[in-house]
């Protein structure tokens, strides 16, 4: 019994240590589970927001953003297309497949992977592009605004993030111009021809035979783009790479495109066709509707190349992109390439991260980008004379839609299988890269088998059929490219009217040298160019031993017009600076060596430079000291001619002018150099006033330093106010006849007078020691408010509203006197109330004569100079104003920007005073 009891006990004992060794091997699996599962998570928290390589970036942002691309489909929630007129563009001749593009872009892939670190983890992480495409995916694109923003958040700013990494390698600097990177703007210039304030001034024009930009005065839409490589940190300095139009998919289809896209000789086969389908052919319907909406796609596309001297542009409807091509060398043909980067991904599962809409996009930025040194840009003329060689079609897309039937934008269920995806599934993708090479030496052998490649085939139709999209051709021998060939190679490395130029890079001449040239004196001896003006006048002395001006001014200018008639290239450079009225230009009289600037601008802005001809006229003895020396203008419409300066802007109107110097708030002075500029240009002021204008644009961008002459001149002078002259009476007034009491004819000399000019005199002392009082707040406060904000910006700010009242006071003080010399009472100006009005209505006749109204005008004007030139305290008497010395030059140049500062501030004060 004891044994067995014993045996029952060692049982359940065993079985109860069994028990908890597998209760412990539980909780150890367990554990070991919980481990894994925790390693497994933080591996995929890793993975999901550790930065991507570059490979890996372009695969999952296809993946996760692009991807998540939906089209709205009930026709009640998409965009309808704006009214708009058929407009007269420049049409290709033939449209034919850009045969070699995925070739170019092998290269492309090839350079930019063996000299780029492609393993650094340089871009956004998995779980933004997660969040991202969740957003898009939310947002089916229905019309051109929810596109534009598609391709700017899944497109645009992932290239723009990969070039920006990529400048920062010096060996891919050394493949591709990156510059200072890119930037994809959609907002138009401020004087092209869709700015509001230009399609204000606009007035309807005549139908024009030729295409016409005044037409075309609808906003820029979105569907309008420009993609620009950044010289510098400056963002005036900048090319355009090439210009993009977005169309919804609603609008144009992917059938449509598949369908619409094929060689063809547009003229004939769609201008002018002779048959069209019958609505019962449904197939040959769609196909002819197709053709003539990609058609008038990509035509508008090429009218804005054409214009820009552009080599390539985009059309997208953001599931599929036709990347387009000029060869300027035959400027009538026009190359395309359709890409579908969803279904070409899928159609290429080894080089799926290559198919996707941002490595295409990407390659062709940098295509579009070039090599260093190489200049891409086609000039004034070249355009001009590849306009000549085209045709019009007078198209618009949207009223092309419109045309189409609802029922007839569709394909048939039963023609559906017939346009199936261009996914060029029989062509390698894998990236053109040499092996056993350095990256050097790789960078330099790739570089130059783009620009081969660039020049390898010939456009031309007569020599060899067209073959279907979805078989590229392979690449023609070198050495069938023979001399045609080199002619474009030559071509494509001529510099351009708007990349150089003769005369670009010249030092500007002087403001004595020109002012000498235009009142025929003597040439400047300190003028850099001077050996030129020399060397033309063949050096022939005068009698004084000074030499003269080899030409007269009349016999410049019109030099300069046979310039302008023979080229718009040639000694002519666009600044990239500009303002709201006009753009800027380095101009060289190249026979002469003449150098100066240039005011170009629109039709509609021709009156704003035309008043500013009139101000330099009123300020002739200013000119060369305190404001540039004008030289004239020209109208390039009397040449048939047109600078196409930007998109959409049409320079047809030029000023001339001597360099005004560089913008005061680029010169870097101390403390006392700024006040001293800033005394200068009071003096600048003091001399407009003098003659009679008023700037009435004061700013920092409209002040320059000239360092040759040590002045500083004001620019832009389209908003000034001309005032008109004193006019002294030979006669004296003859007093109001009509009817009053004996007390409204009052001598016109009386108290009220002597009231008038005694409160004249506090206002002006009061307003006087206000101005001072600011003016050394603001000098204190340019150089010192950012180190010292708090010590000056409350005595600054208490400065700015009591000189804003002593202002205001001293408007009314001029109201006042312009009421008397219009024959009107104090009171009823003062308090336009309805007992004023009855008063002055009951006091015709009682009007301030006695001062002479010469006089009255001729102190109003003279008297802002008087206020701040003098320096009295509020006890003290005005001064009597005197003629002060010369005030620094205005300069020339663009005025742009709206940089303000308590300088400018005071100035504007001083100048609407």
């Amino acid at each position: 019994m004891d044994a067995s009891r014993r045996i029952e006990e060692l049982e359940r004992q065993l079985e109860l240590a069994q028990q908890r060794q597998q209760e412990a091997e539980r909780q150890t699996e367990e554990a070991r589970q919980r481990a894994e599962e925790a390693r497994q998570r933080a591996e995929v928290s890793e993975r999901e927001t550790q930065r991507l390589a570059l490979l890996d970036y372009l695969r999952d942002s296809h993946d996760l953003t692009y991807a998540k691309l939906t089209v709205e489909t009930n026709p009640y929630l998409t965009s309808k297309g704006s009214v708009t007129n058929p407009r007269d563009k420049w049409c290709p001749a033939k449209l034919t497949p850009w045969i070699d593009f995925l070739e170019v872009q092998k290269d492309v892939f090839g350079a930019l992977f063996t000299i780029f670190p492609t393993e650094r983890r340089l871009f956004e992480n998995r779980a933004f592009l997660v969040g991202l495409g969740e957003r898009i995916a939310c947002r089916p694109i229905a019309d051109e605004k929810m596109l534009e923003r598609f391709l700017h958040e899944a497109v645009e700013d992932p290239v723009r993030a990969i070039i920006e990494e990529l400048k920062q390698v010096e060996d891919v600097k050394s493949v591709f111009d990156l510059g200072n990177g890119v930037v994809f703007e959609n907002h138009p210039h401020a004087i092209s021809d869709v700015a509001e304030e230009v399609v204000e001034r606009q007035g309807p024009p005549a139908p024009p035979r030729t295409p016409d930009h005044r037409r075309d005065l609808g906003l820029l839409r979105p569907d309008q783009i420009c993609i620009y490589r950044s010289d510098d940190n400056l963002s005036e300095w900048r090319r355009m790479l090439y210009v993009a139009e977005y169309k919804p998919p609603h609008k144009l289809s992917l059938p449509h495109l598949r369908a619409g896209l094929r060689s063809m000789d547009i003229h004939r086969e769609v201008v002018n066709r002779e048959t069209i389908p019958t609505s019962s052919d449904t197939k040959a319907r769609f196909q002819y509707n197709a053709e003539r909406l990609t058609a008038a796609a990509v035509t508008q596309t090429y009218h804005y190349m054409i214009e820009s001297g552009l080599e390539y542009g985009v059309l997208t409807t953001g599931e599929a992109f036709v990347f387009l091509k000029i060869d300027w060398a035959y400027p009538q043909n026009l190359q395309y390439h359709l890409t579908e980067p969803i279904p070409e991904a899928l159609a290429h599962p080894e080089n799926a991260h290559l198919c996707t809409a941002v490595a295409q996009y990407l390659s062709f930025t940098l295509l579009a980008l070039g090599s260093p040194g190489e200049c891409c840009g086609h000039g004034q003329e070249e355009r001009r004379t590849a306009m000549e060689s085209l045709k019009t079609w007078t198209v618009d897309f949207e009223s092309t839609l419109r045309s189409i039937p609802k029922d007839e934008r569709t394909v048939s269920p039963d023609d559906g299988s017939e346009y199936e995806p261009t996914t060029y599934i029989d062509f390698d993708r894998t990236p053109s890269v040499p092996r056993r090479r350095t990256r050097r030496m790789v960078a330099d052998e790739v570089g130059d088998r783009m620009i081969r490649r660039n020049d390898r085939h010939e456009s031309s139709d007569d020599e060899s059929a067209p073959r279907p999209p979805d078989t590229p051709s392979p690449s023609t021998s070198s050495g069938r490219l023979g001399s045609r060939r080199s002619q474009r190679i030559a071509l494509r490395f001529r510099p351009s009217g708007q990349e150089s130029g003769q005369g670009q890079g010249r030092q500007y001449c002087t403001q004595q040298c020109l002012l000498g040239l235009k009142k025929g004196d003597y040439l400047d001896p300190g003028c850099p160019n001077a050996v030129l003006h020399k060397a033309a006048a063949g050096a022939k002395r005068c009698p004084n031993g000074r030499i003269r001006h080899p030409i007269s001014y009349e016999k410049w200018l019109e030099h300069l017009r046979k310039q302008l008639v023979y080229s718009l290239d040639d000694g002519i450079v666009p600044l990239g600076m500009g303002g709201a009225r006009g753009v800027i230009f380095q101009v060289t009289l190249l026979k002469y060596g003449y150098t100066f600037v240039s005011k170009g601008t629109v039709r509609a802005f021709i009156p704003d430079l035309q008043h500013e001809a009139a101000v330099y006229e009123r300020c002739e003895p200013c000119q060369g000291k305190n404001v540039p020396v004008f030289l004239g203008q020209v109208d390039l419409r009397s040449m048939n001619k047109t600078y196409y300066y930007a998109h959409r802007v049409y320079v047809v109107y030029m000023a001339f002018m001597s360099w005004g110097g560089q913008c005061i708030d680029r010169v870097q002075l101390d403390k006392d150099g700024i006040m001293q500029l800033e005394a200068k240009t009071r003096a600048s002021l003091t001399a407009l006033h003098r003659r009679g204008v008023i700037h009435e644009d004061i700013r920092a961008a409209n002040i320059l330093y000239d360092p040759q002459s040590n002045n500083v001149m004001l620019i832009d002078f389209e908003r000034a106010m001309l005032l008109e002259k004193p006019r002294h009476r030979s006669t004296p007034l003859v007093p109001n006849q009509r009817k009053s009491s004996p007390k409204s004819q009052t001598s016109p000399s009386g108290q009220e007078v002597t009231q008038l000019h005694e409160m004249a005199a506090r206002t002006l002392q009061h307003a006087q020691y206000l101005h001072e009082k600011f003016t050394v707040c603001a000098s204190g406060w340019t150089p010192e408010i950012f180190q010292k904000p708090d010590e000056h910006m409350s005595q600054a700010q208490s400065a700015m509203r009591t000189a804003a009242q002593g202002k205001v006071k001293w408007l009314i003080l001029r109201r006042n006197l312009v009421a008397i010399y219009q024959g009107h009472t104090v009171s009823a100006v003062d308090s336009p109330s309805l007992k004023a009005r009855k008063a002055r209505k009951a006091q015709k006749g009682r009007t301030l004569r006695g001062l002479d109204a010469g006089a009255i005008l001729a102190w109003t004007v003279s008297l802002p100079p008087t206020l701040f030139t003098s320096s009295a305290s509020p006890g003290d008497t005005p001064q009597e104003h005197r003629p002060g010395a010369a005030s620094p030059p205005c300069g020339s140049g663009g005025g742009g920007g709206s940089s303000t500062s308590p300088f400018s501030s005071s100035l504007r004060f001083l100048d609407r005073c």
